[in-house]
């Protein structure tokens, strides 16, 4: 019941479900780039030797909620996927996508472990 409430006062523009599937996609975007078009980000290096991408997974981590924060001056949304090794289970790092109270994106997070 809470939880509904939040989500209704937070999500008025977009769904969380719509920010998950918008994260997802420009996970997808960056990805494709990465692997398979320019890597204009000169990303492939920085993930594990060999990798294709057909062997990354990903699974939803969190979609947090920021009311204060040094990072961040305005109260924002995080949504965070975690990318996975399928093979073998290894967990390669996380993709964010920050919102702010609007649902327009003010950041964009890769950490690669």
């Amino acid at each position: 019941m809470i939880l509904e409430q939040i989500e209704s006062i937070l999500f008025k523009n977009r769904t969380k479900d719509q920010l998950i599937e918008d994260t997802l996609a420009s996970l997808s975007g960056l990805l494709a780039d990465t692997f398979t078009g320019d890597d204009v980000n000169a990303l492939k290096i920085e993930f594990p030797e060999e990798i294709k991408i057909e062997e990354i997974g990903v699974q939803l981590k969190a979609a947090v909620i920021y009311l204060n924060s040094k990072e961040f001056t305005v109260p924002c949304i995080e949504v965070a996927i975690d990318l996975i090794q399928e093979k073998t289970q290894f967990e390669i790092g996380t993709y964010s996508l920050i919102f702010d109270e609007n649902c327009e994106q003010i950041d964009e997070i890769l950490n690669l472990y």
